[in-house]
């Protein structure tokens, strides 16, 4: 066996970054660490193992409980039939808790000798849970990593938060809060309108239940249109949805997970007649990995996307998560013709791709660049309304300060790029990354309420709301409706107190750390360019012509350009790189760990141009 540390994730579940963090509590430890591709089969996986014989074997699936245990007891199968199971030291499984307990209810940990990983309140038990599975850490030596994830954990934050993120929910005062109102005829056949019309944020949510039927999300809709507390609800849409939808057939057999497995159109028709009470909030799908113009029709035909707006990604959504079967190539053509189809619409868009990179740790610079590549496909694709979601608290170490310095970075320079005429309005969506969520339900209230009030200091359109149980289970309607009465009197409460928090954005920190962002961007950007122009000079008010041209944004990937250590398909996976958080949970890259300085664009690209020869 070798002193290697082997992970993947099971049953195409494309959320590998607290694979990622495990992996880097391996390497401090002095254990190399490698991790595979969600796309492969369990066949394809379990050869590798066979062939790599790792002394550390790491294992997870994060979405439902049940499905978790069926995932794994497959997985754990084929590896007993390829007679496996002795070819490697030690296994661990790293699950929601609620898995874990299933685990344990049904033995399968005790007859394979699982070490069970989870996500607990307590920072320092779960990442000493972690540590203790690779049985060589020195008393001294586990201390000292507990304390640099813990510090990591705690980044400086903006007091006045905190104070009142506990007045949100204290006494449970937010039950009181009333029922958003019903907006206008016109409002429900224009989200822009909604938006124009509301007097705070409008409100959107993911909800899908994942089930053999769609009828429990009927139900659940039916509920959270009735309570009035959603303006636009997301359909979250099963794996196989999002695959084989029109295909009835391809759904048998296969594992069914994520969400609501809607399979034709009556399907989808039934969906969006539940929203059709209460305040009518405005239904969306998931954005699909095929035939995605074909599925915009079919769903305008219906009435979804009616007073909503819709989702594309960039680069994701294939191969590279393993949502996919497409090659990135491939999927870049089809979903900028899908952003073109949605602008020919009317429809607002947004392009998803920055919540991608920060679930993969990259550095902030790429974060921040990734915007300027969406802005810009939507720019030239002639989008009237472009939608830019900014998701806070995302990695779960980032900090206020460096939230804040990232998103007014993004909106200065999605403004930069603006081509001349361009008279597109540009809305924000706000919301909290999942993995920020505690599974202590009350701690994750005082979380929710919380993260709505630093959002509200960029002055959102969109609230996207993350229930607080996220981190424990899927949303129920009974949560969805629970958490939106959390939101709106933490933003009620924002504008009381306004001028006392809305004055941290004009912190030192911000200011420095917006400006070095800049600098770092703009290396990337010009890079970029100079690949689609031949390296003549360019108005950056002409970028968004090269910035979204498919030969320029392969190439991006291919060279490692646009690249985070969190992506695990060979093609474009980049092992060397590594990402740490700072003071303020401000992600950057670095030579080594010991490094007390970033390492800067201009010197990673310069490595990259010899390597790539570009």
């Amino acid at each position: 066996m070798q002193n290697l540390y082997l992970t993947m994730t099971i049953g195409n579940d494309p959320h590998t970054e607290g694979v990622k963090k495990s992996g880097r509590i391996a390497q401090m430890l002095g254990i190399p660490f490698q991790m595979l591709s969600p796309e492969m089969s369990n066949k394809e996986k379990v050869k590798i193992i066979k062939k790599e014989k790792p002394m550390f074997l790491g294992v997870s699936y994060r979405l439902s409980p049940e499905k978790a245990v069926h995932e794994l007891i497959q997985f754990l199968e084929t590896m007993e039939a390829y007679n496996v199971l002795n070819d490697f030291g030690y296994i661990c499984f790293a699950g929601l808790l609620p898995t874990l307990e299933l685990l344990r209810k049904y033995g399968i940990d005790s007859k394979y000798k699982l070490h069970l990983m989870g996500s607990y309140s307590d920072i320092e038990r779960t990442t000493g849970n972690t540590i203790d599975f690779f049985r060589c850490a020195s008393p001294s030596q586990r201390a000292e990593i507990i304390d640099i994830i813990k510090t990591e954990n705690e980044p400086e934050k903006i007091p006045i938060l905190d104070d009142i993120a506990k007045d949100v929910v204290d006494s449970e005062k937010y039950l009181a809060e009333p029922d958003l109102s019903t907006p206008s005829k016109r409002a429900m056949e224009s989200l822009v309108c909604r938006i124009d019309e509301s007097s705070i944020p409008v409100i959107r949510t993911h909800f899908g239940v994942p089930s053999e039927s769609i009828y429990p999300t009927v139900e659940g809709i039916t509920k959270i249109a009735n309570a009035k507390v959603i303006d636009e609800l997301s359909l979250g849409s099963s794996d196989l949805s999002q695959r084989y939808y029109g295909h009835p057939e391809l759904f048998v057999g296969k594992k069914n997970d994520g969400g609501v497995p809607y399979k034709c159109k009556e399907d989808l028709q039934k969906l969006f007649l539940a929203s059709r009470n209460g305040n009518y909030p405005s239904v969306k799908p998931y954005c699909h990995v095929a035939e995605i113009v074909p599925f915009i029709d079919e769903c305008v035909s219906i009435g979804l996307l009616k007073g909503a707006h819709q989702a594309i990604p960039l680069f994701w959504f294939n191969e590279l998560d393993g949502r996919g079967s497409m090659k990135m190539e491939e999927s870049l053509t089809e979903h900028i013709k899908g952003v073109k189809h949605l602008a020919n619409l009317k429809i607002p868009t947004e392009m998803n791709d920055p919540n991608q990179w920060s679930s993969r740790l990259a550095h902030d610079a790429i974060f921040v660049t990734s915007y300027c590549l969406i802005s810009s496909v939507m720019y030239n694709a002639g989008v009237d309304n472009l939608i830019m979601q900014c998701q806070f608290n995302k990695p779960a170490v980032t900090g206020d300060y460096a939230d804040l310095a990232k998103f007014i970075t993004v909106q200065e320079l999605v403004e930069e790029l603006r081509p001349i005429g361009n008279k597109a309005r540009i809305l924000y969506e706000c919301r909290g990354g999942i993995e920020h969520f505690s599974s202590d339900l009350k701690k994750a209230k005082f979380q929710l309420a919380r993260t709505t009030l630093l959002q509200m200091i960029i002055n959102p359109e969109i609230l996207h709301l993350v229930s607080y149980c996220e981190a424990d289970h899927a949303a129920t309607a009974e949560d969805i409706i629970e958490s939106s009465k959390i939101l709106r009197r933490a933003v009620k409460l924002f504008n009381k107190h306004r001028p006392d928090i809305i004055k941290n954005i004009n912190m030192e920190v911000i200011e420095n750390r917006k400006n070095f962002l800049k600098k770092e961007v703009n290396c990337i950007l010009s890079t970029l360019v100079a690949l689609g122009n031949g390296g003549n000079k360019v108005s950056v008010k002409n970028y968004f012509r090269y910035l979204s041209l498919t030969d320029v944004l392969s190439k991006a990937m291919e060279y490692r350009i646009m690249t985070a250590p969190g992506i695990a398909t060979e093609r474009y996976a980049n092992p060397s790189l590594l990402t740490k958080s700072g003071r303020y949970g401000e992600m950057d890259c670095y030579k080594s760990w010991n490094d007390k300085l970033p390492m800067r664009e201009m010197e990673r690209i310069e490595i990259l141009r010899k390597e790539y020869n570009f």
